[in-house]
């Protein structure tokens, strides 16, 4: 980390130092000191942690002979001292029991939410800005992790506006995306089964992200990839900037910028949406920055907000938090209600999909009694093609399939429903809002309305 404090463009940067009580002062005097002289920039102040172990001197910045901003409370005091000083960089010299490695997380968080680098003896937790611009209206999906139900929301968000009589257009990115982007006009296109397996035998993942968000909510749908993703959401390499300038030509009004996965689009949107599953645990969010893609958010949605997944108190708990960091957001609850896009009255279901397998009851009874059929098997195996095989194969006899379009759907699925003279047919998991804060058509009208409006 020497090389990295003595680099020449840090001559315009700015740092902080993060400190605690339990090293002697003189040895964190002399800590301040070095880091200052290996910094190329400018040297702010400091920020005490906090510790009293060793803490012999009462006035911190007559000893230091620098700013020192005393952080009492972690969560309240950490953001306004960064705030204070305006660093480009804090570097952290405290240690444990002071702080551990979720404090830390914290304070990656609050850094990153910041606009601040987050460095120590080891590790750097490097701020950049999200630098590719559309001119059009943005808003980006970006979520906690896998599997929770972005792509969902972002079609669901999708027909919701588009019943607004607004324009709208999908910018989807995912880890089995195209190399070169590609367009789906989704009113246009008829995505069928025969459809997906062309796609197939092309060579193209044709569960992709922006497939599914075509085949569901009917718009315009760019599809782009990417591999690696950073604590902060970071991405090692996509094409989404091909596909910025093919979504600049659309004619549409707003265009939706779908995350995946944890990892968050380098594009600089005029607004976000955070979708965090409440099953989620909440040390788990702390560790991945979860707290960051809270802060970033305008709107966060819980999805699955049900038993056995997640139970009321949970759920209150898990919202009480994210108000705590925050306040302003607005917190949608909602549950998933799977529809399939074609009949299936009276058919003999084998049913793939990526749920947890502890909602099984739930699902087989929604579909019995809802849509008249019956679940000959269910499948929760759809990422894992060897183990679906299995299912496929000890399965009693069905006449459909019924999966997502997700994973395995196409390859597996669609490929033997083909080959077996079975029915296939998908499922758009519809997202049910539920408790008080119901108006969310209003509350995105407003998000996308903010500063320049969508008329």
């Amino acid at each position: 980390m020497k090389s990295l404090l003595q680099k020449k463009d840090n001559r315009n940067k700015k740092m902080i130092a993060l400190i605690d009580g339990e090293h002697y002062p003189e040895v964190t005097r002399d800590a301040v000191r070095l880091l200052k002289n290996y910094f190329s920039g400018t040297f702010l102040g400091i920020v005490f942690l906090g510790g009293t172990e060793k803490l012999i001197v009462d006035d911190l910045e007559g000893y230091f002979k620098e700013k020192v901003y005393i952080i009492n409370d972690l969560d309240s005091d950490f953001c306004p001292a960064l705030q204070y000083f305006g660093p480009d960089i804090a570097y952290d010299l405290s240690d444990e029991p002071v702080v551990d490695y979720r404090i830390r997380m914290k304070i990656a968080s609050f850094c990153m939410a910041n606009e601040c680098s987050y460095m120590g003896p080891d590790f750097l937790f490097n701020w950049e800005k999200r630098d590719i611009k559309i001119s059009k209206k943005t808003l980006s999906i970006i979520g906690t992790g896998k599997r929770i139900g972005k792509t969902a929301i972002s079609s669901y968000i999708a027909k919701l506006l588009s019943g607004s009589n607004i324009d709208i257009a999908i910018l989807a990115m995912g880890r089995g995306g195209p190399g070169k982007p590609q367009v789906i006009k989704g009113n246009e296109v008829d995505i069928t089964a025969g459809y997906l397996l062309e796609l197939n035998k092309k060579g193209l993942h044709a569960s992709s992200d922006y497939i599914e968000d075509a085949m569901l909510s009917r718009v315009t749908t760019i599809g782009c990839r990417r591999c690696g993703g950073g604590f902060a959401g970071k991405i090692f390499m996509t094409n989404l900037e091909e596909g910025a300038c093919i979504a600049q030509k659309l004619d549409c009004e707003l265009i939706l910028i779908e995350g995946s996965g944890a990892s968050i689009p380098g594009i600089d949107t005029d607004g976000t949406i955070c979708v965090i599953g409440a099953f989620q645990d909440w040390d788990s969010l702390i560790g991945y920055l979860g707290i960051y893609r809270i802060m970033l958010a305008d709107i966060i949605i819980l999805t699955m907000c049900e038993e056995p997944l997640a139970d009321m108190d949970k759920i209150e708990i898990l919202e009480s938090r994210i108000k705590k960091y925050n306040p302003h957001a607005d917190i949608i609850r909602t549950v998933f209600r799977p529809e399939p896009l074609s009949d299936i009255k009276g058919k003999r279901i084998f049913l793939g999909m990526t749920a947890n397998p502890k909602i099984e009851h739930n699902i087989r009874d929604h579909f019995e009694s809802k849509y008249g059929c019956r679940i000959a098997a269910v499948s929760f195996n759809l990422s894992r093609r060897s183990a679906l095989r299995k299912d496929l194969a000890g399965s009693p006899d069905f006449d459909m399939i019924l999966t997502e379009l997700k994973a395995a759907a196409v390859d597996v699925l669609t490929e033997y429903a083909s080959v077996n003279k079975k029915g296939i047919a998908y499922i758009d998991n519809i997202p049910v809002i539920i408790g008080k804060n119901r108006d969310f058509r209003e509350k995105l009208i407003k998000l996308i309305r903010r500063g320049e409006n969508i008329s």
